[in-house]
C-alpha cells in the first residue's frame, strides 16, 4: 500500500486475541462428548478455518459419524463459556485500542458473533471497534473475501485503502483476494512500523 491506510481491518483468533488454547478445550470437549479426539497439534495446523469447514476435516481425518450442528452448538457454547481466559496479543491489542484518532477500525472473524461478543468483553476490547463482521454475516468464511469486502462496506472504505491484521494462510489470501493490503502478525518486523 503506497499511501496510509484510510481503515484497518483485524482477524480475531492469533492475531487481536491468543485464543488457540481456548478454540481447542472448547472443540475438544464438545468432540469428547461425541466420542471424537483430536490432536492439539492437528488442531493448530487448521487454524484460519471456520468451524464448518473444520468439522468437515474431522470428519476426512478420523472418519467418525460426526453429528455436526450439535458439535458446533456445543463447541460454541463452550468458548463462551471460557471467554473469560482470552488475552489480548499485545502488540496488534496496542494498534487497535491507539492507532490515530478517528482511523476506522473493524474486525473480520470466521468465529461466530456470540464468541466474539464474549471475547472482546473479556478482555475490554469491545470498544476499540467501528464495525465487526463474523462468520454469521457471510455465506462463505476466508479464505473467501467476504468477511473483508463486507467489513470494508460498512466502514464505508474502499478496499484498496483497508489494510488487513492476519494471522493465517486462510486470511491472507481473503485479504489478497478482497484487494487489501495486509500485515502478516506471525513475522513480528511487520508490526513495528505500527508499535
Amino acid at each position: 500500500m503506497a499511501d496510509q491506510p484510510k481503515a484497518l481491518i483485524f482477524d480475531c483468533d492469533g492475531t487481536l486475541l491468543l485464543t488457540a488454547d481456548i478454540h481447542f478445550i472448547a472443540i475438544s470437549r464438545a468432540l469428547a462428548a461425541q466420542e471424537v479426539m483430536i490432536a492439539r497439534e492437528w488442531y493448530l495446523r487448521q487454524s484460519g478455518l471456520g468451524r464448518l469447514e473444520l468439522a468437515s476435516r474431522i470428519v476426512q481425518e478420523t472418519g467418525a459419524a460426526l453429528d455436526v450442528a450439535r458439535f458446533c452448538r456445543e463447541s460454541i457454547a463452550e468458548t463462551v463459556a471460557l471467554a473469560h481466559l482470552a488475552c489480548p496479543n499485545p502488540p496488534v491489542a496496542t494498534i487497535a485500542r491507539d492507532s490515530a484518532p478517528g482511523l476506522p477500525k473493524a474486525l473480520a472473524t470466521n468465529s461466530e458473533r456470540q464468541i466474539v461478543t464474549a471475547f472482546l468483553r473479556a478482555t475490554g476490547l469491545d470498544t476499540c471497534f467501528d464495525v465487526v463482521v463474523t462468520r454469521d454475516d457471510v455465506s462463505k468464511p476466508k479464505p473467501d473475501p467476504a468477511v473483508f469486502l463486507l467489513a470494508a462496506e460498512q466502514l464505508g472504505i474502499h478496499p484498496h485503502h483497508c489494510l488487513v491484521f492476519e494471522d493465517s494462510p486462510e486470511g491472507i489470501a481473503a485479504a489478497g483476494s478482497a484487494g487489501m493490503s495486509y500485515v502478516d502478525v506471525r513475522k513480528t518486523e511487520s508490526l513495528l512500523d505500527f508499535c
